[in-house]
């Protein structure tokens, strides 16, 4: 009775060691967050006399896997913020976001903590857009979804499990570009 109990223990802590080994890191599995200045473009739109151009603070949470030391592979989603401004009785509202899928390319590098990559994928962007001509009239608004390429570059270095990044990216869309430069938290598991 006690070798049955003691071969059970053995198997059930076999197979807790296995799979904690691999839950450890099964395919180099990785999640963050940043925070950044972005950039919201809007040169499409027919209703507003000039094309507009923000800087508001995005932010973006990503998960991806490195199963491969040179390739990888990562999902986002990229908040661009939302900004307004006046130009004399007019005032514009613009914010953005995206969900976005990534392939990912690693340089070989002889140092193991530094890590420089660029990305390229595709992005389901949406904006939106409103304008007012002048103080108690009907603001105009445009909102946009499309699917449109993605890209970026970046540098990061790695503490162990924790690492910090440093990234841009851009989303190229038909009424002009979106982007977010930012510093990252990543945690590698």
């Amino acid at each position: 009775m006690n070798i049955r109990i003691a071969s059970c223990l053995g198997g059930a802590c076999l197979l807790l060691s296995t799979s904690s080994a691999w839950a450890a890191d099964p395919l180099g599995f990785y999640v963050g967050a940043g925070i950044g200045d972005s950039t919201l473009q809007s040169n499409a739109a027919p209703f507003i006399p000039n094309s507009v151009e923000q800087h508001p603070t995005g932010w973006k949470l990503f998960a991806g896997i490195r199963p491969i030391g040179m390739f990888g592979g990562e999902l986002e989603y990229v908040d661009f913020g939302s900004k307004s401004g006046k130009s004399g009785a007019s005032s514009q509202q613009a914010s953005g976001s995206a969900v976005a899928a990534f392939a990912v390319g690693y340089l070989p590098l002889p140092l193991p903590i530094l890590d420089v990559y660029g990305k390229v994928g595709l992005g389901n962007v949406r904006r939106n857009l409103s304008y007012t001509a002048s103080p108690g009239l009907q603001p105009v608004g445009l909102n946009q979804t499309s699917t449109d390429f993605a890209y970026g570059a970046g540098v990061q270095v790695k503490f162990g499990a924790p690492a910090l990044r440093l990234e841009y990216q851009g989303f190229t869309t038909s009424g002009g570009d979106q982007s977010l430069f930012s510093l990252d938290f990543a945690w590698n598991f």
